[in-house]
């Protein structure tokens, strides 16, 4: 009579012999049974067809490990537990990992696999090997799939089912293939569905038929939903959180969603729906909640190459009724930024302009509150609104500051496919040089650049839709994920700044193989990572009137919503938003030094084809129109680690929008590492920035009775960043730009 599959694996795990650990040659003294062993490294010879990985993870035993990459040449020289974790084990505990390797060979379909262990002495401690001699494999037979009614078709259950005929019978895979039957049945409606397992004992030719019968049993209903464990949430207001109605279908998605959707609440610290017990189709259902404290505090520090210092503060009040929840919150940043800037590796700020320097090392400051709402209409809507104020600066580029609010709606049409809709009202008030204005809008004049900088009303309405389908947030191998957001601001909706925006942005995984376990090996396979990004945005011609601006012509946008490429998510063979129209500034001391005078300087004539490049400020003004593009080859290195090819390109032009500077666009190579940390992904790219000669505008400031104004000069210059040159190895330097992040690109 055939008997439980997990009976025979239990029976098996308690009579396997443990075999006993034999000493290497040399090793002298016997060893105590709880004597402490040092041990170095890890290694399982003779395993060739399971992961090694998921051995290490199964043992009490582990290898000691350099603690972070960057310092195993530290630890190759110095014994330090400050740069090595060093592991100890003992003779009773390698006799109890020997017994979880044999029941983890068993049930992987190696029913005779033997395992001894062999110690080798090392300086620095044992290096422990389990051999492993993993034997014939149980096959099966026959797989045989029933169903009592045809809930499944034939291409879900080929896709559920991961056993194969004339493969080993991996029970592994067997309680894979069950959890994922039972949860696609559930998911039809059919949460009390039976599934049978038999198998008789293998033959002496080690091979044994397994049939599986499904047996799905009637459909089950929500009938009443309790909670326990709630303080100050109410009953009703958890009710709307969820997904688990009274008369619906219990369904897998609704209960995990359901916890998903009460988890999202920084009122609940945990939320587990207690699966009701089998043979009543109606179900009683209990939620057991755990609340968080009603009020919570935090603050962090950090500091990064663009924004120096930063420190954040936030308070928040999580019972409000209803389940609102209320936050305030404030940062700083640029600390110790006249200090840092352009020192080391971080950037420069400024340009050697003194009219341009007032601000950008000033601090920058954000402050607001929020108040949410989850569950409005149900557990899939929430609704926002939130005051700020703040002053940001983007360095040698604009300054910003603004104070307003904003109210949001956001709708999940289904599992990770949100759309939202949100207006924003803000008072904005940009600060910027003379070259920026009259760069990006053409407003060379003082008079009208004024009107420019005085405070003025943003207010556009925002609709955003996204979808997820990666298959793993930090490192995904496989699936897509996409998003929309469509803008629009006018006087309709309040503003000053008036125009019409639109940005999509997409990213596709592609797997070049599957995960497999070679000569006891595990191997990832290499992935092919597409991203694509694509914007477009115009201004609308009233905008002059409301915005003080005399004259005819195009309107003008705000600084925000223009387009800027190059950086660690975007050409990576440019810094943070090199790439894109951009204008050389010249110093009116450069431009006398190549034969100008104040006069010709004055009425444009000055010709700066002689004045050097290192002499020359490039100076990016944002564009109107972009499309990018990057392609990655990832290919696993290492257990952790992983190489990285890419190759980015952007265009980003001007059109629509009065400006001299030209559209720019650019094909970047490059490669880099990636290391899978208990922090995240840590990623090192390097990109090569091409260094061709570019035709750009130059622009010089000319002293008025408003303050001065902007000249564009009649010629242009032809400008490289490695004229004069710099000599072999700076021009290599010069070429090479290094981002260090975490996460991966896209």
């Amino acid at each position: 009579m055939p008997v439980s599959l997990h009976r025979i694996a239990l029976a098996a795990a308690l009579l396997a012999p443990v075999t006993h650990s034999a000493l290497a040659q040399g090793q002298a003294r016997a060893r105590a049974l709880h004597d402490s062993i040092t041990v170095t490294t890890l290694t399982f010879p003779g395993a060739e067809h399971v992961s090694p990985d998921d051995l290490r993870r199964l043992l009490f035993t582990r290898g000691s490990n350099c603690r972070l990459p960057f310092l195993i040449p530290l630890c190759k020289v110095s014994p330090s537990q400050l740069f090595t974790d060093r592991r100890r084990t003992t003779s009773a505990a390698l006799g109890d990992d020997i017994l979880k390797l044999r029941v983890y060979f068993w049930r992987r379909g190696y029913r005779e696999a033997q395992i001894d262990t062999v110690l080798m002495p090392e300086p620095r401690g044992m290096a422990v090997a389990f051999h492993v001699v993993e034997g014939p494999p149980t096959n099966l037979s026959a797989l045989i799939v029933q169903q009592r009614a045809p809930v499944l078709s034939e291409y879900e259950l080929a896709s559920l089912v991961e056993l194969k005929e004339g493969g080993p019978f991996d029970l592994v895979a067997l309680d894979s293939t069950l959890a994922h039957l039972k949860a696609t049945i559930w998911n039809k409606g059919y949460a009390d569905v039976r599934i049978d397992t038999a198998a008789p004992p293998p033959d002496a030719s080690h091979v044994v038929p397994l049939r599986i019968t499904i047996d799905p049993r009637w459909l089950t209903r929500v009938g009443r939903v309790e909670f326990e464990g709630n303080r100050y949430l109410s009953d009703e207001t958890l009710q709307r959180g969820i997904l688990l109605q009274p008369g619906t279908l219990y369904t897998h998605d609704a209960v995990l969603e359901s916890q998903k959707r009460l988890f999202a609440s920084p009122a609940i610290a945990r939320a587990m729906v207690v699966t009701p017990p089998a043979g009543d189709s109606l179900k009683i259902v209990t939620v057991a909640i755990a609340e968080s404290p009603q009020r919570q505090a935090s603050v962090t520090l950090g500091f990064n190459t663009v924004d120096y210092g930063q420190a954040a503060v936030e308070v928040r009040h999580n019972s409000l009724g209803q389940g609102r929840w209320l936050s305030l919150r404030g940062a700083v940043g640029n600390l110790l930024a006249s200090q840092l800037d352009g020192r080391s590796f971080f950037q420069h700020a400024l340009v050697r302009d003194a009219a341009d320097t007032a601000g950008y090392l000033q601090p920058t400051w954000q402050a607001g509150f929020t108040l949410r709402q989850p569950w409005l209409f149900g557990a899939r809507s929430g609704a926002e609104l939130s005051a700020f104020a703040g002053r940001r600066a983007l360095p040698n580029v604009v300054i910003d500051e603004d104070r307003g609010a904003t109210l949001g709606l956001v709708h999940e049409l289904a599992p990770r496919t949100p759309i939202g809709i949100t207006y924003r009202l803000e008072l904005t008030r940009v600060r910027a040089s003379a070259v920026y204005f009259c760069a990006g809008y053409g407003v060379c004049d003082g008079a009208t650049r004024d009107a420019l900088m005085r405070t003025q009303r943003l207010a556009p309405v925002l609709v955003s839709a996204w979808v997820d389908r990666a298959d793993d947030l930090e490192s995904p191998m496989r699936g897509y994920t996409a998003v929309i957001d469509a803008e629009h601001a006018s006087a309709a909706t309040g503003s000053s700044f008036r125009h019409n925006r639109i940005a999509a942005d997409a990213a596709y995984y592609y797997p070049l193989g599957e995960r497999r376990v070679v000569d006891g090996a595990e191997q990832f396979p290499k992935v092919l990572a597409f991203h694509g990004r694509a914007g477009w945005v115009r201004p609308m011609a009233d905008d002059r009137t409301a915005l003080g601006v005399p004259g005819d012509g195009a309107g003008i946008l705000h600084p925000r919503t223009l387009f800027y490429a190059g950086g660690m998510q975007s050409v990576r063979g440019f810094a943070e938003n090199e790439l894109g129209p951009t204008v050389l500034q010249a110093r009116r001391e450069s431009l006398i030094g190549a034969g100008c005078t104040d006069a010709t300087i004055a009425s444009g004539q000055c010709d700066p084809s002689n004045v050097p490049s290192n002499e020359l400020f490039p100076r990016p003004i944002g564009g109107s129109t972009a499309v990018e593009g990057s392609v990655e080859l990832r290919m696993p290195l290492a257990r952790a680690l992983g190489a990285v090819f890419f190759l980015d390109a952007a265009r980003v032009g001007t059109a629509g929008l009065s400006s001299i500077g030209h559209a720019r666009g650019a094909i970047t190579p490059g490669g880099g590492f990636r290391y899978r940390s208990p922090l995240g992904v840590l990623r090192l790219d390097l990109g090569l920035r091409p260094m061709g000669e570019q035709q750009l505008p130059v622009v010089a400031a000319v002293a008025d009775d408003h303050g001065g104004r902007i000249v564009t000069l009649q010629r242009e210059k032809r400008y490289s960043p490695l004229d004069p040159s710099p000599g072999f190895f700076h021009s290599i330097g010069r070429r090479l730009v290094v981002h260090f992040a975490t996460g991966q690109s896209f």
